[in-house]
């Protein structure tokens, strides 16, 4: 039994994907703030539904999918009577209320909980769409910047998967990838190290030289992949991707419901590499912005980027300079810092909590902010009398210029 968490954020916009969402189901969400829109893609027992109707819950047939408005007291009620289904939706509504305290990696844990956590690139790719790295002591440059920076994770890459730039084969990418690795993890930098394959013999040698996680853009493209990263003990990326890596197709990147597609496709390659022994802790998924989808559907996952967090895994979050925004702004990847936070803003407050970009220091910035606004970090926060520059009480004797 497969339980999806509907984002309620725009009930005119669920109306439009959910032909469903009846009056009643609309009158439930907007009359108890705490209440949740779950879908359920499989029957729903005649017990359960009656345990759940009793309750007050609200419950509405879509085609094969049942939708269910309820709130957590009443799905908590609702399971005495009908327990193996009401704890499939408890599952679902606590993992869409919150993010997971933490993702374990090889030798380390990255705590997720209070603050997002940057991941900075470092691609040592000569054909990269945007900053590369030239050899090994450039790598290890580039890292130690992620890390004074605040960054918490670097990506290294060793192949750019842009459709005009052509395909290496594993030999020439692990040669690209494991000196960096091994320089990076010589230099004693305390990161993570992330590797950005879908090559089980790249991620295996990258492993093996001290990398903490696997990076896979292409959804477990290569079945050996999930074994390797299992017998390292490694951490793991899991992205949706329609199509293929270096190939552009776009009148195949056409969605009946995006966020659905998305979250079963992601349900059913995070299960493959737990059934290959990569444990549920160290996974993490990433939705896929502009990786087998146009502009209209990078936004929609943007508006619907919540609806993740019923998979119950870290969410990855990479938007920086990608060419869908700058295809929105009409700019090169050079000009597109701002949307570019923009869009990790709208991340975190989805719940993203590992975000991949190039502009570190300001993304860090960004987390931080954010995080601060929680009332669990507020009450820790270590504040200044003042702000740094702030002038002394009254005038200043000499009045700053004031051009005309």
């Amino acid at each position: 039994m497969r339980v999806r968490f509907l984002e309620t954020a725009d009930a005119g916009a669920l109306r439009s994907r959910h032909a469903g969402l009846t009056a009643a189901l609309a009158d439930r969400l907007a009359a108890a703030a705490e209440a949740r829109l779950l879908a359920v893609d499989d029957a729903l027992a005649p017990a359960a539904r009656a345990a759940l109707e009793a309750t007050g819950a609200v419950i509405a047939d879509e085609g094969t999918t049942v939708l269910v408005a309820a709130t957590r007291t009443q799905l908590s009620t609702a399971r005495a009577a009908a327990p193996p289904a009401i704890d499939a939706l408890l599952s679902a509504f606590d993992r869409a209320a919150g993010t997971p305290a933490e993702w374990r990696l090889r030798g380390r844990t990255l705590a997720l909980r209070d603050e997002a956590r940057v991941m900075g690139i470092v691609n040592v790719t000569p054909d990269s769409f945007y900053e590369r790295v030239d050899g090994v002591a450039d790598a290890v440059a580039s890292a130690r910047r992620i890390v004074a920076a605040g960054g918490a994770l670097v990506d290294v890459g060793g192949q750019s998967y842009a459709h005009w730039n052509r395909r290496v084969s594993a030999d020439e990418e692990r040669a690209r990838v494991v000196p960096a690795v091994e320089a990076i993890v010589a230099d004693g930098l305390d990161v993570a190290i992330s590797i950005d394959t879908f090559k089980a013999r790249v991620a295996d040698a990258a492993l093996a030289a001290g990398a903490h996680l696997i990076n896979d853009c292409s959804g477990l493209s290569d079945p050996d992949l999930p074994g390797v990263v299992a017998t390292h003990g490694a951490g793991l990326v899991v992205m949706h991707l329609r199509g293929e890596l270096n190939v552009r197709e776009p009148e195949r990147y056409v969605y009946r419901d995006a966020l659905a597609e998305i979250v079963a496709f992601l349900h059913e390659r995070t299960e493959r590499a737990v059934a290959a022994g990569v444990a549920r802790e160290a996974i993490a998924i990433d939705p896929g912005l502009e990786f087998g989808k146009e502009p209209a559907t990078d936004l929609e996952i943007l508006e619907r980027f919540g609806e993740l967090r019923a998979l119950g895994y870290p969410i990855l979050f990479a938007s920086s300079r990608k060419s869908f925004i700058g295809r929105i702004f009409g700019r090169p990847a050079k000009e597109l810092l701002v949307p570019s936070l923009a869009t990790a803003a709208l991340g975190i407050a989805a719940g993203a909590r590992v975000l991949r970009v190039h502009d570190v220091a300001e993304t860090a910035q960004l987390a931080r902010m954010m995080a601060a606004v929680a009332p669990n970090r507020r009450a820790s926060l270590a504040i200044a009398d003042a702000m740094p520059g702030t002038p002394a009480a009254g005038n200043p004797a000499t009045p700053p210029a004031v051009s005309p």
